[in-house]
């Protein structure tokens, strides 16, 4: 009877041992390039540029630094979205083996494609501030070629802000954000408690005093391991839903012609507005009405 006795709490202690083991933690990051250090002009910012190959190098430098940051903390799965232009920026053979790379566009959560409720925080690199914000470097929300801005709820919101939101849908938090100045002050701004990297100061839409490729990856990395720590107090971002929108567009054929679109409708001449369930709904729409080849 004693030995049986021992095997049943020997068992019940092992089950219970299990059981506390904690999940493994999951963290998002999303990636853009004009807010990576030294980054300023067209010249880095696409195949064209003389600069991209080299951007293209310090933007997965600063990836990998974000990385290793985090897994100092001990995070166990890391999703890494590419989210500049074509979707194919990061360098993919200079990441660790074990990290999963989403690539390419369209597609339907957008610089957010893969966040769900099995993570515990998001990651923000290489963020710019939104297109009304004086001298920001190469200010802009989703698209710089077709957009004037995005709206919900009546706050005019960077694509930080904007992502922001659409990982609170899924209860995600953001935990840190790098870029210039600006784009770092307006995330903090609706995540006070997210650690930031600000590795350039912001002189105009083409202008800043940037710090050195090597200085910029070790304030991520060393920002990544303090963000870590905070993981059990951080809280998402949510909105307001239903979420009103207002969508700015460069060119007044284009405002005319998302008016078609069932829900949005014209608010002037440049701009369109509707009320949507959520930001996944919201995120789609945008997808569709900014890369529509239209004449």
């Amino acid at each position: 009877m004693i030995a049986r006795l021992s095997v049943v709490v020997f068992f019940s202690l092992s089950v219970l041992h299990v059981q506390a083991q904690p999940r493994p933690r999951k963290v998002f990051i999303s990636a853009d390039m004009e807010g990576i250090t030294g980054v300023v002009q067209p010249a880095q910012l696409g195949p064209e540029g003389f600069e991209y190959g080299r951007a293209r190098e310090w933007m997965t430098a600063e990836v990998n630094a974000a990385i290793a940051g985090i897994r100092a903390a001990g995070a166990a799965e890391i999703v890494v979205c590419d989210s500049h232009g074509n979707g194919q920026s990061v360098l993919i053979d200079r990441l660790p083996d074990d990290v999963r790379i989403v690539r390419g566009f369209p597609r339907p959560l957008e610089m957010m494609q893969g966040i769900d409720e099995s993570f515990a925080a998001a990651v923000f690199i290489g963020y710019h501030a939104s297109e009304w914000t004086a001298n920001a470097v190469r200010g802009h929300t989703i698209s710089s070629a077709r957009l004037l801005g995005v709206k919900l709820n009546g706050m005019e919101v960077s694509e930080g802000i904007y992502n922001a939101a659409l990982a609170g849908q899924f209860g995600v938090p953001v935990a840190f954000v790098s870029g210039d100045r600006l784009a770092v002050t307006q995330v903090q701004r609706i995540a006070p408690a997210a650690e930031g990297a600000i590795v350039k100061e912001p002189y105009g839409y083409h202008t800043a005093m940037t710090l050195t490729p090597a200085r910029g990856q070790a304030l991520i990395r060393e920002g990544l391991s303090r963000a870590m720590g905070k993981l059990g107090s951080l809280q998402p971002y949510r909105i307001r839903t239903p979420i009103e929108l207002e969508v700015g567009f460069k060119l007044t054929i284009d405002a005319e012609r998302a008016a078609f679109v069932p829900g949005l409708s014209r608010s002037d001449a440049h701009n369109v507005k509707g009320s949507f369930k959520d930001m996944t709904e919201i995120t789609k729409l945008l997808q569709v009405l900014t890369s529509l080849e239209l004449p």
